[in-house]
C-alpha cells in the first residue's frame, strides 16, 4: 500500500463516517474513480465529487475542502497508470482472504455503480467484449442477481482467480475506449 500512503488522510476521511452514509469509502472510491477512468462519457469535476460524498451540488462547505483536490488526485493517479498500462493497484489493506474478498467485493460494487450510470455508452463503443471482461467484476459486485454468477461466487478457487484478474480486466477495458491515447 505504499503508493497509496499520500492518500491516508483522504483514507481517513472517507473511511471515518462523518460525510454521511451516502459517503463512499476510500476503497469504493478508488473502484468508482477507476470506472470514471474507463468510461467513455466524461463527468464533471463537481458531478463527481458529489456522487462520492453523497451531497449536493451547491453545499460549498464541503466543496472547498482538502477532499475534494485529494479525491481528483488519486483520479489523475489511477488515469496515469492506466494510460502506462500498468497493472491497476487497488488499495487494499486486507490481512487474510476474507478481508480481501470483501474489499474487491466493495471495490467492485463501486466500478459497476459508476459504468451503470452510462452502462448503454460502454456497450455501444465496446459491444461483447466489455460483457466479458466485466464479468469478474459483475460477479464481484454482488449487484445482479444470477444463478450462474451465484454459482461462480461459490466455486472459492475460480472466485479468487477472477478477482485477482480484475486489475488486468481494468487495463483491458481502458484500452477499448482510450487506446489511441495510450503511449
Amino acid at each position: 500500500m505504499n503508493e497509496f500512503n499520500k492518500f491516508s488522510e483522504l483514507e481517513e476521511v472517507l473511511d471515518g463516517g462523518t460525510l454521511g452514509d451516502e459517503c463512499l469509502t476510500f476503497i469504493e472510491t478508488h473502484g468508482y474513480l477507476a470506472a470514471t477512468v474507463i468510461s467513455p462519457i466524461a463527468t464533471s469535476d463537481v458531478h463527481l465529487i458529489t456522487e462520492i460524498l453523497g451531497i449536493e451540488h451547491d453545499d460549498p462547505s464541503v466543496l472547498s475542502n482538502q477532499t475534494i483536490s485529494q479525491i481528483l488526485v488519486l483520479r489523475d493517479h489511477i488515469a496515469r497508470e492506466l494510460l502506462a498500462g500498468e497493472s491497476l493497484a487497488i488499495p487494499l489493506s486486507s490481512e487474510n482472504e476474507e478481508e480481501y474478498v470483501a474489499e474487491m467485493e466493495a471495490w467492485s460494487a463501486a466500478f459497476m455503480e459508476k459504468h451503470l450510470l452510462s452502462e448503454d455508452a460502454w456497450f455501444e463503443i465496446g459491444g461483447e467484449d466489455i460483457a466479458e471482461l466485466l464479468l469478474p467484476i459483475v460477479a464481484a459486485s454482488n449487484l445482479v442477481d444470477d444463478p450462474d454468477l451465484g454459482s461462480i461466487r461459490e466455486e472459492e478457487t475460480l472466485y479468487l482467480s477472477m478477482l485477482e484478474n480484475i486489475p488486468e480486466v481494468v487495463i483491458d477495458l481502458y484500452a477499448i475506449f482510450h487506446e489511441s491515447a495510450r503511449v
